[in-house]
């Protein structure tokens, strides 16, 4: 918890300032007051042990002020303890003279550690005074063996570790004062580049900077960001900032100019709620609970069992678990954290690995790393040109080595990332490289400009994509680079792109000879003109020559608008002001540059789309679609010495890039995780699909491994708790568990690690996609008010408003993401540290996380010897059958003793003390993890909700109460209930005499007591096995044999029924009423023509719902419209429109799950009343599905019909009135029970939605018209 500024036992000494100042020069008030650490040694502010606690877990930039020098101190104790007894040095960095004695005074005066300073003018004391510029090995030898810690200057230790004076490996801790210094080629970069990175042992790395930013002219928070960004990537470090500015203000004395960076958000109250700056790392939420008292519920994994405590009013307040992390929690909005309805605001993690410090200053040439990328077609005779990837940093070789598949219409093309050997280029290299990206990719996707904007560079975002002659041997194109910086140079020249169109004769040498073509900067023969690269000048877009048009000129009559333009020529002057010098001359048909597409989804094949498989017959793409091509006179295009393959190769890059980038941030995100550890490797690919949503609509998504960390939270949370708290009970175990493991604990640890950053929630839109040095297609400014990148923790960034999209990102990264999806990704990072690390890498993940579970050995011999006590020679016969019936001896029998002991199997006069509920909640657990781990390996290739279904089916009580059953084990249950035994007796004559079917079995109930004698079984042998999961497998995999297959599952009644009436459009009606001690359920399906109704009673409403779907179900199939496992193709049949299925399926589930337990008032012969129709799109189909969702009937169709036009076509009259190139219709059948069915077609709409909103708005005025309806 942090602590108030107000109860800080430091005191701000009165004359601070003046105390640091010297009779020469005037101190900055930003400077550490090094004189107030002296003075009080031993006292550290909750900030110094936040950002102490984070530093020695990662390398950190620490955002302070003044006096935060202590923070250093501390540091270097704690590493005191572990790293000088290895003769390993401490190095700590100051930029100038004064700041290294001043440094190594506080150093020497709060340790007992030998310290010494160097600069400059040190002299020797082992070499005849020679200045340290002159030493030599043996006078450096001298001083790193006398001392621990030596301070110096950055030029003395780069000139030592240049001259081998120094190793590098000696070094364990790099301490970096004022490191915002560190860019360009100021020794503090040097020293990270030259040797920090090319070592294999590096040293932890604290910076200390009171100024995150230290350039001129960045004061804009997008200028601030990257400088932010680069210094992170300079020093391999992340920037911690200051949470809590008070606590700092009680001991150091404060300047206004340090409040660029500082973001104070205002309460009601005009409290001050978390100043936050533009690299925040560290999260803290303060809210009010309802007596105004601030409510801070936070609990580690020792308080875990502390489930409530009490606010100051009295109320309860539950705890949220947080771990070593610091987060502050408090109390729920209306939706709270970790729940689908709450949207939250969220930023976007800038990548690392595509930033760049070459952008302003690259006059000594460029380091790059390499990246070949090449292509092969599935279609043999199409080629596509290779490319090179040049980036500052080095990629993970699990990155930096990718192959993958980009998806075209009728083909597709293999793409192969490797890497090359490291490159430099030149300062004019550097430069005609961007010149080619910048002509290139914005003829293409946008427009060219001559005089590019360098605000299209950033540090951020600074990589190059350079066309290769050959991939081997490694050659750039350079002959195609220069064509492209002449083309640009001709273009500047000749002025014609600017505002004053001028003639271009004076800049073409004319010729007469007919079978010359006039470009606009050369004459070319007219049999050297096909697939020819041009660029026009009038509209800065690229084209490709297709043929040359014998029968029109630039005199030719305009086809287009004929009422304002002659010809072409008369086109050209009016709309360019442009002259045509060869108005005779045959204009070119040429290949217009097109949007680029996401190529990384299969539409053609089968694949996997929102988690479901994709038929090829369901997404069939139409390979008929019209083409348009460009006409434009010769004179207007400038060629460009560029083959046509490496045109066709740049509308696959941004698909592949985007995919790379991915990764990059995947692997990002792996080095947060797991640092520098050797033992713990998880692949970027599965990184990335932990970090990937359905609404992707990627071929992976985050639902599997979610579903598999769920369960090995779930175990490694109960082992713990198990194990930490001996006497603790299996209730108040559960509730420790819950409070761990929940949405909103999880979210809360998702948040404080900056996880929400790293999600990727939405599909890849290229035309959002940029290259460096590109001018956006489609900009989307941001309007939410947010003037950094990472969003503040703030509830004023929360919404449950429905209109809101989540996934879509503005131009500053911002985006709505769910607050659950946070969680999701949580547990599915677990997961994917699970499936590569084991359960070693989960544990380092949690751990990461802020969950710390330790499964000790120790513990767990505790555990057993405790069990070991249990006195089981009277019931010795009974053990060894049960074993026998397992196939495992039991090293402790008391373990197994007490797996099966009831809590009812108490003698008064003998007290057992013990029961199975224990080992219960143990079992539990790990049965959910060896069950989902086994249908996570067994079925790779199901969707993830049809794994969800076989992990309910499979991991449940009632299954386990069969498999006891099955397997004789009821049996072997000691217990003196005699309701209980009834129970079971009658159990196992039901299972003895019934079907195998299951739906029978589910809605039957089973007594509790079976399943919970599986699970403490299963408890019992981890324990006895010592936490040994494939000995417990072995096991219970043969106990719980056979396990469900997706061809075997069978969903539960109700859940079946839902689905099938989703798949039909129907609605399902639902009355619940109390009727004595039970309840009676009715539920009544209108079909087409009929009314089918089924009514159940149960002492539950769960299994009287349940019972009643059963009936219904049978219902359909003897009228032979539901047959048994009729599989996928059912589920998902088509009901006309895509959007009306999905507006269905949420609608009809809502209607069965949110029905209330009492007699609808309304009469089914009312005639419904619609108060208003919202006309907005999407306001008509909503409305007209809603009326079908209460009155049971089927859900409308659409078809629907597309004209497309070359010139625009008015569309609509009036307000309404539009133009566009394409026309939709949309017809619209409706079936109304008892009556028929109507059908009525639509207006004319410019899009296919809008149609249906016009057909589905007719539709609601002819109900009122046939008096079905009414509005208003």
């Amino acid at each position: 918890m942090h602590t108030n500024s107000s109860s800080s036992p430091l005191q701000n000494p009165p004359n601070l300032i003046g105390n640091m100042q010297s009779s020469e020069t005037p101190t900055n008030p930003l400077k550490r007051n090094f004189q107030t650490m002296i003075n009080n040694p031993q006292q550290s502010t909750q900030y110094d042990l936040d950002v102490f606690k984070v530093a020695m877990g990662q390398n950190t930039i620490a955002h302070i002020d003044t006096g935060g020098g202590m923070i250093a101190v501390m540091i270097i104790k704690e590493f005191a303890k572990e790293q000088l007894s290895q003769k390993k040095l401490i190095i700590f960095l100051a930029p100038t003279r004064k700041l290294v004695e001043q440094q190594c005074n506080v150093v020497r005066e709060n340790t007992d550690l030998r310290v010494d300073f160097y600069h400059g003018s040190k002299v020797s004391t082992v070499d005849d005074g020679k200045k340290v510029d002159d030493w030599d090995a043996p006078v450096w030898e001298h001083e790193t063996d006398k001392n621990d810690i030596m301070v110096m200057t950055p030029t003395i230790l780069l000139n030592a570790l240049r001259n081998g004076f120094i190793k590098f490996e000696m070094i364990c801790l790099l301490i970096i004062d004022e490191c915002h210094h560190a860019s360009g080629n100021h020794p503090y970069a040097s020293i990270m580049k030259e040797f920090y990175l090319k070592s294999v042992n590096k040293p932890k790395v604290f910076g200390m900077t009171a100024f995150l930013v230290n350039k001129k002219g960045t004061s804009s928070p997008g200028n601030c960001e990257a400088r932010i960004t680069m210094l992170e990537n300079i020093l391999d470090s992340r920037v911690y900032t200051i949470q809590n500015r008070t606590d700092l203000q009680d001991v150091t004395p404060t300047a206004s100019a340090n409040k660029s960076l500082k973001i104070t958000e205002k309460s009601p109250s005009s409290a001050d709620v978390t100043p936050t700056a533009s690299a925040n790392k560290s999260l803290k939420i303060t809210e009010k609970s309802p007596s105004g008292a601030d409510v801070t519920p936070t609990a580690s994994a020792n308080e875990s069992l502390k489930i409530s405590e009490k606010s100051p009013s009295g109320a309860d307040v539950t705890p949220t678990v947080s771990g070593n992390k610091s987060l502050k929690v408090t109390k729920e909005s209306p939706s709270g954290a970790g729940t689908t309805k709450r949207k939250e605001l969220h930023g976007t993690m800038p990548i690392r690995a595509v930033s760049g410090t070459w952008g302003d200053n690259h006059d000594d040439g460029v380091d790059f790393y390499a990246y070949g990328i090449s292509f092969v077609c599935s279609v043999k005779d199409v080629k596509y040109s290779s490319f090179v990837l040049l980036l500052e940093s080095k990629l993970d070789d699990d990155v930096a080595n990718l192959e993958m598949r980009l998806y075209l219409v009728s083909k597709f093309v293999n793409c192969k990332v490797s890497s090359c050997a490291k490159l430099h280029l030149d300062a004019r290299q550097v430069a005609n490289g961007k010149c080619f990206q910048e002509l290139f990719f914005n003829g293409i996707y946008a427009k060219f400009f001559p005089e590019t904007d360098p605000k299209l560079w950033t540090p951020s975002y600074m990589y190059l994509l350079l066309p290769l002659e050959s991939l081997d041997p490694f050659e750039i194109n350079w002959k195609m680079i220069d064509s492209c910086v002449s083309a640009i140079e001709f273009v500047k020249k000749s002025s014609v792109s600017s505002a004053e169109k001028q003639n271009v004769d004076s800049i073409m040498t004319y010729s007469e000879n007919t079978s010359m073509i006039h470009f606009a900067n050369k004459c070319v023969h007219k049999d050297d003109i096909t697939n020819m690269v041009v660029f026009a000048i009038h509209t800065g877009k690229l084209y490709s020559v297709i043929d040359i048009l014998q029968d029109q000129t630039a005199c030719s009559p305009f086809d287009g608008d004929i009422k304002k333009y002659l010809s072409f020529e008369d086109y050209f002057k009016k709309k360019y002001k442009i002259d045509l010098v060869y108005p005779e001359q045959n204009m070119l048909l040429l290949k217009q540059s097109h949007r680029a597409h996401n190529l990384l989804v299969d539409f053609n094949g089968e694949g996997i789309l929102h988690g479901k498989k994709i038929k090829a017959e369901s997404c069939k793409v139409n390979t008929d679609r019209q083409r348009y091509n460009a006409r434009l006179p010769p004179e207007l295009l400038v060629t460009i010495d560029a083959r046509l393959d490496v045109v066709k190769s740049l509308y696959l890059l941004p698909s592949l890039m985007h995919r790379l980038e991915a990764l990059m941030l995947a692997s990002q995100l792996r080095e947060e995780i797991t640092g520098h550890m050797t033992n713990i490797h998880v692949s970027s690919s599965l990184i990335l699909e932990a970090i990937t949503t359905l609404r992707c609509n990627e071929s992976f998504s985050m639902e599997r491994l979610e579903l598999l960390g769920d369960s090995v939270l779930k175990y490694t949370v109960s082992c713990d708790l198990y194990l930490r708290y001996p006497n603790k009970h299996e209730g108040q175990l559960s509730s420790a568990r819950s409070s761990q493991v929940s949405n909103s604990a999880l979210y809360n640890l998702g948040i404080v690690c900056r996880l929400q950053n790293y999600i990727r929630d939405v599909a890849f839109d290229p035309t959002r996609w940029t290259a460096p040095g590109q001018l956006p297609s489609r900009p989307c400014a941001c309007d939410h008010g947010v003037e950094t990148i990472e969003v503040p923790i703030d509830t004023k960034y929360h919404t449950e408003d429905p209109k809101i999209l989540t996934g879509k990102c503005c131009d500053m990264g911002h985006r709505w993401l769910g607050s659950k999806t946070v969680s999701d990704c949580v547990e599915a990072l677990v997961g994917a540290y699970f499936v590569d690390g084991g359960l070693t890498g989960a544990l380092h993940c949690m751990k990461w996380l802020g969950i710390s579970c330790e499964l000790d050995s120790s513990r767990v011999d505790e555990a057993i010897k405790i069990a070991s006590l249990h006195v089981y020679t009277p019931k010795l016969d009974v053990l060894q059958g049960l074993e026998s019936k397992l196939g495992y001896e039991f090293v402790v029998k008391g373990l197994l003793l007490e797996a099966i002991t009831h809590a009812t199997d108490q003698n008064p006069d003998q007290r057992v003390g013990y029961c199975y509920q224990r080992l219960e909640f143990l079992g539990d657990s790990v049965l959910d993890l060896l069950i989902t781990w086994y249908l996570f390996n067994k079925h790779k290739d199901i969707d993830p909700g049809e794994l969800t279904d076989l992990r309910s089916a499979s991991v449940n009580n009632e299954n386990f109460a069969y498999a006891a059953v099955r397997r004789n084990l009821h049996g072997y249950l000691q217990c003196r209930s005699v309701t209980l035994q009834t129970q079971i007796s009658d159990y196992v004559k039901f299972v003895a005499t019934s079907s195998t079917d299951t739906n029978s079995l589910q809605t039957n109930k089973s007594p509790k007591a079976l399943g919970d004698l599986v699970e403490s079984i299963a408890g019992a042998v981890l324990l006895d096995t010592k936490l040994n999961l494939d000995e417990v497998w072995r096991i219970f995999e043969l106990l719980l044999t056979p396990i469900v297959t997706p061809e075997k599952l069978e969903l539960p009644p109700l859940r079946e029924l839902i689905e099938y009436c989703d798949s039909k459009g129907y609605f399902i009606k639902d009355k619940c009423r109390r009727l004595g001690d039970g309840v009676t359920a009715e539920l009544s399906l209108q079909l087409e023509d009929d009314l089918l109704i089924a009514e159940a009673t149960s002492p539950t409403r769960k299994v009287a719902r349940g019972q009643a779907a059963l009936k219904l179900l049978s219902q359909l199939e003897k009228k032979g419209i539901l047959r048994k496992n009729q599989g996928e193709d059912n589920r998902d049949g088509e009901i006309g429109n895509k959007d009306v299925k999905k507006s269905d399926t949420s609608r009809s589930n809502t209607s069965i799950a949110d029905s209330k337990m009492e007699e609808e008032s309304n009469s089914e012969t009312e005639i419904p009343v619609i108060k208003s129709i919202n006309k907005n799109k999407g306001g008509p189909r909503s409305t007209l599905f809603e009326l079908c969702r209460k009155m049971q009937w089927t859900m409308p169709t659409f078809t629907h019909s597309e004209e497309k036009s070359r010139t625009l076509i008015e569309i609509g009259e009036g307000v309404d009135k539009r133009t566009a190139f394409n026309k939709f219709e949309s017809e619209i059948s409706l079936n109304i029970p008892n009556y028929g069915i109507i059908k009525l077609m639509g207006e004319p709409r410019a899009d296919k939605k809008s149609s249906c909103d016009s057909a589905a708005l007719l539709m609601l005025y002819q109900l009122q018209r046939q008096r079905m309806l009414k509005i208003g």
